[in-house]
């Protein structure tokens, strides 16, 4: 393609379908429903409103405890050790620490 028709391609882009998405994009949040899609801005009638005591506050949910993997009963078969992966180092990485820099006062 040419110098002039890839700033055809170009402008019309910018100047139609950029917008005509803007136009898109607005118009579906305009017409979007307001909350949670689950939830309904008003009670349903006949059903009472729920009561809440501030008596005790909102407690913290407790994490289920994770056991670990292996268990530390099993035993592996003998010969194996156990897999370390490639991306497994043992006791850090391959190179030493980064030199300082020349005229650094630490």
């Amino acid at each position: 393609m040419s110098h002039a028709a890839l700033v055809n391609a170009g402008l019309f882009y910018v100047v139609v379908v950029q917008p005509l998405l803007l136009v898109v994009f607005i118009r579906a949040v305009a017409r979007a429903p307001s909350g949670p899609p689950d939830s309904s801005g008003e009670a349903e009638p006949g059903l009472p409103a729920l009561q809440v005591s501030e008596s005790l506050p909102p407690q913290p949910a407790r994490l289920p405890v994770r056991r670990a993997w292996p268990p530390a009963d099993a035993e592996l078969p003998s010969g194996e050790t156990g897999y370390v992966g490639r991306h497994a180092t043992q006791g850090g990485p391959p190179w030493g620490p980064a030199p300082k820099p020349p005229g650094a006062a630490w």
